[in-house]
């Protein structure tokens, strides 16, 4: 399996690629019309300023058989690949991840909280606190731990950093049930152990942390619980509001439900985009937010330009109209009849 692929039927990353609307033959029971429909609006809603958000249109008709055990080779592969450099992007987050997996420090008036925790203790030191220690944060500092879905690549140092600094972990009722069942649904030796039962958040819920509130969104699909969060973000006087997308591989096999809860949860950010001006598009894996072509416009941006992760209010809506398209065209490959049509 190569390794697009596996990101994509195991671990959830974007496998990312150029669009066609010229489609592969499908099985009898796909709709290879109505797959092209969808990955055609799709390509218009992204344009040419939101390629990164279209990789499940590129992989219609790709195989969606899950691995019962990732293979550690492919893991460490990724693993391997190491960070880039951490970045603060604006002036109250920054980026502390790696080529594939992402997880951000959001400073507060009273300590830091952290988006998501990587695959596990070794990474956490080197990635997070030495990361943390170079620009200038303390990681004594990290009092709540917000992991936005039950998979080790995003969990996997939330036990070594809450007993080292005694922070909270925080999760979506559903998917700490997700953690509780007697089998994982993936799990790897390289990730660490899977946190037990915390602080515990539902939909609408808020996370307040001194001057900083999070809004909780619990946006199902690529987990039964996934969070995405919404927070504002300073960048000098402006003040902007973001959302993390907090899932989006479709690493659960032929499983309709699933697919349409996603593109609610989609449906769902795209209104809200509007309704709260949220104009920042965040993602755990960075390859889906463009973060490390945007943080290196960030480092060559000159005094009043525009800052290049705010993507807009319509920035953020085409997103998730965009990703929504390719879910549902994917979901036509095998089950068109629970697939909506194109409006």
């Amino acid at each position: 399996m190569t390794t697009s692929g596996f990101m994509q039927t195991v671990l959830g990353a974007v496998a990312l690629g150029a669009m066609s609307t010229a489609l592969p033959a499908l099985a009898e029971s796909s709709d290879a019309e109505l797959s092209a429909a969808h990955v055609a609006a799709a390509e218009a809603l992204a344009g040419e300023d939101l390629q990164n958000v279209l990789g499940h249109c590129a992989r219609i008709g790709k195989s969606f058989t899950i691995v019962e055990k990732p293979g550690e080779n492919m893991l460490a592969a990724l693993i391997a690949k190491g960070p880039p450099r951490p970045y603060g992007i604006f002036d109250n987050l920054y980026f502390l991840g790696t080529e594939w997996v992402s997880a951000w420090a959001l400073q507060t008036s009273d300590g830091i909280i952290l988006f998501d925790a990587l695959n596990n203790s070794d990474e956490a030191k080197t990635y997070i606190e030495d990361s943390m220690v170079e620009l200038g944060l303390d990681p004594a500092e990290i009092r709540k731990i917000l992991v936005t879905h039950a998979h080790g690549d995003h969990y996997g140092a939330a036990v070594y950093l809450s007993e080292k600094y005694d922070a909270e972990i925080i999760m979506s009722d559903t998917d700490w049930k997700e953690l509780e069942k007697p089998t994982l649904q993936f799990d790897n030796e390289l990730w660490g152990p899977a946190p037990e039962r915390d602080v515990t958040v539902t939909d609408g819920d808020t996370v307040t942390l001194g001057d900083t509130t999070v809004k909780i969104l619990v946006t199902p699909g690529h987990t039964p619980g996934t969070i995405s969060p919404v927070v504002d973000v300073r960048d000098g006087d402006d003040i902007h509001r973001a959302v993390f997308w907090g899932g989006n591989g479709l690493n659960f096999g032929k499983n309709p439900e699933r697919f349409n809860a996603m593109m609610d949860s989609q449906a769902r950010i795209a209104a809200l985009a509007e309704e709260e001006n949220i104009d920042v598009f965040l993602s755990n894996h960075p390859r889906l937010d463009n973060t490390l072509a945007h943080m290196g416009d960030l480092k060559a941006r000159d005094a009043g330009q525009a800052h290049p992760f705010v993507i807009g209010v319509d920035g953020v809506a085409r997103a998730m109209g965009a990703m929504r398209h390719c879910v549902a065209a994917q979901l036509a490959s095998f089950a068109p009849e629970a697939t909506p049509p194109v409006e």
